[in-house]
């Protein structure tokens, strides 16, 4: 494949979108024609996605980027599936796969705590028990009982951030994920109490909060694919497949 000069700033694609080759200069600023160019990872994020594709998280829903995960106007709006996004994961989760194991809770704190505590997960399954699908359904404890899973929302304003007083959880620069810098946090639990879905948990061991730092064994211990842990490269493949972009021209910001 031939390689045009493009502007600064702008990279060119190739079909595969797991790969993006930035061209390299001279210092005259010409690519050199007789120099083989190395090729370069380049790592996905929701920005370059949503920038790529001229459209918010909505927009790929609709046009139907994301229906290989099971993520569909349907699906969301039935509350089966959710969604949550950081800068290099797009989190997804299946009530309707979810038997209530809580196998990702062990696997969470087997991995993150060097010990099995279901209280301190960072991922938890919340059975409705007392009225199943739904308020008056009439489908609850003796029915069609279901079973949610819930996870840290990665807040773009994380009430636990603001809340917190000594300034103890930070935005990972890695992950993006939300997490807690354990030798700044004192355990006064008020993260627990501002988080509108409670997530943050004291650990009464350490004496310090805990919360999702988005490491994906969850879904990778998850039996029945309940929870899944997206790529924004496979989801920008997927835009292409689709017919979503058909200028695969990226620009960096």
């Amino acid at each position: 494949m031939s390689e045009e000069r493009t502007d600064k700033g702008r990279i060119p694609f190739i079909k595969d979108a797991s790969e993006n080759i930035p061209p390299d200069a001279d210092a005259a600023g010409v690519a050199s024609a007789d120099t083989e160019q190395p090729k370069k990872k380049h790592v996905f994020t929701r920005r370059d996605v949503l920038a790529m594709c001229g459209c918010g998280v909505a927009g790929l829903v609709v046009g139907g980027v994301l229906v290989g995960w099971g993520v569909t106007e349907k699906s969301i709006a039935s509350g089966r599936v959710e969604i949550k996004t950081t800068p290099l994961k797009m989190i997804v989760t299946d009530r309707a796969k979810c038997s209530g194991c809580q196998r990702c809770e062990m696997s969470c704190t087997l991995k993150n705590d060097a010990r099995v505590c279901q209280h301190i997960a960072r991922v938890r399954v919340w059975d409705n028990y007392n009225f199943g699908a739904g308020i008056d359904t009439g489908d609850g404890i003796y029915d069609d009982c279901q079973f949610t899973v819930e996870h840290c929302k990665q807040c773009e304003d994380p009430w636990c951030a603001a809340y917190c007083p000594v300034h103890a959880i930070y935005a990972d620069p890695k992950t993006g994920a939300r997490v807690v810098d354990d030798s700044t946090c004192i355990g006064c639990g008020m993260c627990a109490q501002a988080c509108p879905w409670n997530m943050p948990r004291i650990d009464t061991e350490t004496n310090v909060s805990t919360k999702c730092v988005s490491c994906g064994r969850c879904a990778a211990q998850c039996p029945n694919g309940a929870i899944q842990f997206v790529d924004w490269k496979n989801i920008a493949q997927a835009a292409l497949d689709a017919g979503i972009v058909r200028t695969i021209t990226l620009v960096d910001a």
